[in-house]
């Protein structure tokens, strides 16, 4: 399976559905580590930190001007939660 295919799979599986654009957007934008730490945790059934995974991506996105922190987004800096 290629790694995109692998990717939309594991996000259908642990994301919830109306976070999954946002979800490959953030896998699409990101680099190639924070992809492989996502599908190292999938791989390993640990749906939470998958999530922590992409909280972080989107993080590093925001802060490199590469995507904008909407109020409403899934995934938000959690240090500020």
């Amino acid at each position: 399976m290629d790694i995109e295919k692998k990717i939309r799979v594991a996000v259908r599986k642990e994301i919830r559905q109306d976070c999954r654009k946002e979800a490959l957007e953030i896998l699409r934008l990101c680099d190639e580590k924070d992809r492989q730490d996502f599908l190292k945790y999938y791989d390993e059934d640990k749906g939470n930190i998958c999530c922590l995974v992409l909280d972080l991506a989107k993080k590093k996105l925001v802060d490199a001007g590469k995507m904008e922190q909407k109020p409403d987004d899934c995934f938000k800096d959690f240090t500020m939660l």
